[in-house]
């Protein structure tokens, strides 16, 4: 846990990591994370280069919804250049010169035929459900005006959000040499993608009504993500996400999982056996977080901590105390890092017993406020001696009533000291002038 205090200074640095949640997974690289916070629970060479396959339509449908300033409901005519296709051994012969988006025939596909016109929506459930390499493909196109000028786009947007370790060179996964990414780079674009209540709903989605258009008629297609299936592999905590294949990349998977408010997303890539070994590693990991049991940690006690500042024009030492107990909450695997920050108001004197004067807040590493307390002086502080004449000479004083009346009593009786005074010295000039004489 990192420990940082900050009032213009720093007065605590400390760390403890969370540990690492304790699994073996079969994929070459892993990872998994809060959805929330993006706390890393367990990873295995999460930064590793490799092909993501199909999990880059999470980034293409997450673009093309981002880029898409239309009704959903419009309908997006699909151009011949959309669905080219070579063979792969064509594409290799031509060292992959041929544009990084020509589709393969044994690919998926949404099955979409020339001069077919389908609504952008359902072209988003193509991409996701049935992971049609043509409907990524004909929303890019849709979206940029060309294939190309959206994956520049894309690949901008995806540094913007804190990819690190991601180039795609067409917008279905379908193997290029320059398309690769990272298991950390795929969790962040699929944490950025949870945020969007359509793409939740989409991934969500265990079958599909293909709709009637102008070509073809209405047809269902199936997800392969098998945890939100009925079936062996079925997750009842899954919300689902995105399965992939190509031979360069094995079998990659993509998955989210939500038990007890906690959303969890796992990425898995390099599975060599098959899309069985991606699903067992995903539910191996969403089960060894889920039996974690929460953990509290007390930081501050009201009872024993007690902050003291200067305070300017003060007679003495502004003392505060807490409200309340100031305490974390974290399963074991997602101790996070935290500031903690003693923020005081700037206030001058006199200062109330029992007012506020400042607060300790407990932020992350993001700089969220994830817990916070008031603090209260613990005794009056007056205004200092210089400070109240300054007042006086600036005419800003007022005097207290109490005051008043010790001045009053004063002030009488300094009159009454002069009058006396100045009635001796009447009577001594009396009294010379009669010896005069």
């Amino acid at each position: 846990m990192r420990l940082l205090f900050l009032t213009f200074f720093l007065l605590a640095f400390t760390v403890a990591n969370g540990e690492q949640l304790d699994i073996k997974v079969s994929a070459k690289s892993a990872i998994l994370i809060n959805a929330e916070t993006g706390a890393v629970l367990y990873e295995k060479k999460a930064d590793e280069r490799a092909y993501p396959a199909s999990l880059t339509k999470i980034a293409t449908c997450l673009y093309s919804l981002k880029r898409n300033k239309n009704d959903l409901n419009e309908i997006v005519p699909c151009p011949h250049h959309c669905l080219r296709r070579m063979n792969k051994s064509v594409k290799i012969a031509h060292n992959y010169k041929d544009p990084a988006y020509l589709l393969e025939p044994d690919g998926s596909h949404y099955m979409i035929k020339r001069g077919e016109e389908l609504q952008f929506k359902d072209l988003l459930y193509g991409l996701m459900v049935a992971s049609g390499n043509d409907a990524a493909n004909c929303l890019a196109h849709h979206i940029a005006g060309n294939i190309p000028k959206f994956v520049k786009g894309m690949n901008d947007y995806l540094k913007e959000i804190g990819c690190k370790n991601t180039n795609f060179a067409n917008p279905h996964g379908l193997h290029h040499p320059r398309h690769y990414s990272t298991a950390r780079d795929i969790a962040l674009i699929a944490k950025e993608a949870l945020k969007v209540d359509l793409i939740k709903s989409i991934i969500s989605t265990k079958e599909h009504e293909r709709l009637e258009t102008n070509l073809q008629t209405a047809k269902t297609v199936q997800n392969k993500n098998q945890l939100i299936q009925p079936g062996k592999f079925f997750y009842p905590q899954a919300m689902g996400m995105k399965t992939g294949y190509h031979s360069d990349a094995g079998y990659t998977y993509a998955s989210v999982a939500k038990n007890n408010g906690r959303t969890l997303i796992a990425v898995l890539l390099g599975c060599d056996e098959s899309y069985y070994q991606c699903f067992r590693d995903a539910i191996r990991l969403f089960d060894a977080a889920f039996d974690e049991e929460k953990e509290q940690r007390l930081l501050f006690n009201k009872e024993e901590n007690t902050f003291s500042r200067d305070v300017k024009q003060a007679k003495d030492h502004l003392k505060a105390t807490l409200t309340e107990d100031i305490a974390i909450s974290y399963y074991p695997a997602e101790e996070p890092e935290i500031m903690i920050e003693l923020n005081w108001d700037h206030q001058l004197p006199p200062i109330e017993k029992g007012s506020f004067v400042g607060s300790i807040n407990i932020l992350d590493k993001q700089g969220n406020i994830i817990n916070s307390s008031p603090l209260v002086a613990t005794e009056s502080v007056d205004r200092a001696f210089y400070a109240l004449i300054s007042d006086a000479m600036q005419g800003d004083w007022v005097c207290p009533q109490e005051l008043q009346k010790i001045l009053i009593f004063f002030l009488a009786i300094g009159v009454g000291l002069s009058l006396f005074g100045l009635y001796r010295v009447e009577n001594m000039k009396k009294v010379r002038k009669v010896l005069k004489r």
